[in-house]
């Protein structure tokens, strides 16, 4: 569990939805185990409600790819776990988010879940572990905050 102080996590990191895919039973080539045991080991994940339509997409194309009749069930379980257990803290947008989403909408990237993690982690002053390189990249290129995203290889080299 992550370390707690008074009730509150000391490492508090918003995830993209590829780090919940273990959860579900989904592998990450990227993400050993030992990585993905540190991340939940040493902080508190946040994940914004709204992904929580991408994470589903994700499990249902991951289920039709392997060309199973059901989800399977450690999917659903995960899933149950992350919104129903304190897994995962979920987040509620606010209005003030739209602002950024569109923002970046505006600019040319169109992935909205991606405009929403960054929206979420300017609001909340929070670093967003992801592999998106190409968001990274975009971010720069527009001359905003990008150093906000990293990879777990940084999360764990900058936590030593």
């Amino acid at each position: 569990m992550a370390r707690k102080f008074q009730g509150k996590y000391l490492n508090e990191i918003i995830v993209d939805t590829t780090y919940l895919l273990p959860i579900l039973g989904i592998s990450v080539k990227e993400l050993g185990e030992e990585d993905y045991n540190y991340i939940i080991e040493n902080f508190r994940m946040i994940y914004p409600i709204p992904l929580l339509a991408e994470l589903s997409a994700v499990v249902i194309k991951q289920t039709r790819k392997k060309g199973l009749k059901e989800i399977p069930i450690q999917a659903i379980e995960g899933l149950n776990s992350i919104i129903y257990l304190g897994k995962v803290e979920l987040l509620l947008l606010r209005g003030e988010d739209l602002k950024i989403i569109y923002m970046l909408l505006n600019l040319g990237w169109r992935d909205i879940f991606d405009s929403i993690l960054y929206a979420t982690a300017i609001r909340l002053n929070k670093k967003i572990l992801t592999m998106d390189k190409d968001f990274k990249k975009f971010l720069k290129q527009n001359d905003l905050k990008y150093d906000i995203l990293i990879t777990h290889k940084q999360l764990k080299s900058s936590s030593h």
